[in-house]
């Protein structure tokens, strides 16, 4: 296993100086550095706006969700001790990080107060997420919860039930957003080249239009909305499955590998530090599904908000049982901030498929026995969408699949997803198997790229 760069002080520690350049979409949201140059301008223009009495008026759900945060003590405090956390641990960082986050006045601080925090957010969802080559494109509120998600305060806070049900009418208001047409804002065909646009050069030089469909001839790419361009499909044939249907598995989303496991088992404390994965948890305490699993193989990889947002078939055979499971969508691991280097979030992918909000899928194939396919939606990520034909609830006849059919998506943001194998019934690729050494590929591996081979 490689040994992956940290954050803090030290010689062979990640900094500012020795850390080269990030690849672009990559979710690391707590490497406070990469996210200072997102919230920093963020926090500027909030500044601004509020000095000229132009600050954008509060949405309804923003407000409302400001109202009853205040309203009940017990979250207040909480929102105010995240704040607070988050500024204190900025405080702790070295002096060339502590320059790039501290505000207009010289003063080092992450979020500066709780009504700051709630301007912020609204002028979050109610503007589309723009392009950039820093690693907060495609999720701005990722970027803003960065230090305090990981602080004790934002973890109990993020964590709650209660409070995740009333955080959600927030996303759900942006979600809507970015279904209209006034989403468009940076898909302008007569400005190409304005902050944050999607179809601007640097854009097209970071391959967001890499084989996708689209037509620059019409007003936004021929998108009705900045929902829509997110999940553009690919032109036909550039995706195609590859292997044998009768003995082979493809992967069913496009992304770079982050992990995989052997010998996978029931349950596990999934939360403490070293990477470890519980099927018992994984499917939501489904136990008789995940008992199929136990014993079995796990790869996990990673989409950044400009790979390919649908999920395809993997396999020819049939699905048993689909399902959306809710879950949190701010939640990081709890010892995330407990020592040097712990802020690095994306060590956070494999606990967020136990506790995200996320699309459950389990097929059936002839050779090579049940195979589980898990969306987890990361951050502002949090709508999983399963096309109707393919929800199967319990009970409900199996529906015969074919590998490379559409049967969901993402909305907004980047994300992470699983593939489970039963023990002993399948050999995986190399690139899967040693699935840490490929964590920084340029590209992410080919949708429809064979992943498993049956056991002769």
């Amino acid at each position: 296993m490689t040994t992956r760069p940290i954050e803090g002080s030290g010689s062979n520690l990640l900094t500012l100086d020795n850390a080269g350049p990030i690849q672009m979409g990559f979710w690391v949201p707590n490497r406070v550095w990469a996210t200072a140059k997102f919230l920093v301008p963020l926090r500027d223009h909030i500044a601004a706006k509020k000095a000229a009495g132009t600050l954008t008026p509060m949405v309804s759900a923003v407000q409302d969700l400001k109202d009853w945060v205040s309203s009940n003590s017990v979250y207040r405090m909480w929102v105010n001790s995240m704040i607070e956390q988050a500024n204190a641990f900025v405080l702790t960082l070295d002096p060339a990080t502590r320059e790039q986050i501290q505000d207009q006045d010289g003063d080092v601080v992450w979020i500066p107060d709780f009504e700051t925090f709630f301007d912020m957010l609204n002028e979050i969802i109610t503007t589309s997420p723009s392009f950039n080559t820093t690693a907060q494109v495609g999720t701005p509120m990722n970027g803003m919860m960065a230090i305090g998600m990981a602080t004790e305060a934002g973890l109990a806070l993020f964590h709650d039930t209660t409070f995740n049900e009333q955080f959600r009418t927030v996303l759900d208001a942006w979600n809507a957003f970015l279904k209209s047409p006034a989403s468009l804002d940076k898909l302008d065909i007569n400005d190409p080249e304005k902050a944050g646009s999607w179809i601007s050069q640097a854009a097209w030089s970071a391959g967001v239009w890499n084989q996708m469909q689209f037509d620059a001839t019409q007003p936004g790419y021929g998108f009705d909305s900045w929902n829509s361009f997110f999940i553009r499909l690919f032109v036909p044939g550039a995706r195609p499955f590859q292997g044998d249907p009768v003995t082979q598995i493809n992967i069913g989303c496009e992304t770079t590998p982050w992990e995989y496991s052997n010998g996978v088992a029931l349950e596990t404390e999934f939360w403490i530090k070293d990477v470890n994965y519980s099927l018992t948890d994984l499917f939501a305490g489904q136990t008789a599904i995940a008992s199929l699993f136990e014993g079995g193989q796990l790869y996990q990889g990673f989409l950044s908000a400009t790979h390919y947002h649908r999920w395809n078939c993997p396999l020819d055979g049939r699905l048993v049982r689909s399902w959306v499971q809710p879950g949190t969508y701010f939640a990081q691991r709890p010892g995330q901030g407990e020592d040097v280097g712990t802020w690095e979030g994306t060590e956070s992918q494999p606990y967020l498929g136990h506790v995200a909000a996320r699309a459950i899928f389990i097929f059936e194939h002839p050779t090579c026995g049940y195979v589980a396919l898990i969306c987890i939606g990361m951050v502002e990520v949090s709508t999983c969408v399963i096309d109707p034909q393919f929800l199967v609830g319990p009970g409900d006849p199996a529906v015969i699949v074919s590998r490379g059919v559409e049967i969901g998506h993402f909305e907004f943001g980047g994300s992470t997803h699983m593939m489970v194998f039963q023990k002993d019934r399948v050999v995986l690729e190399d690139w899967a198997v040693n699935a840490v050494q490929h964590q920084n590929d340029p590209n992410p591996t080919p949708l429809g790229s064979v992943i498993a081979t049956a056991v002769v």
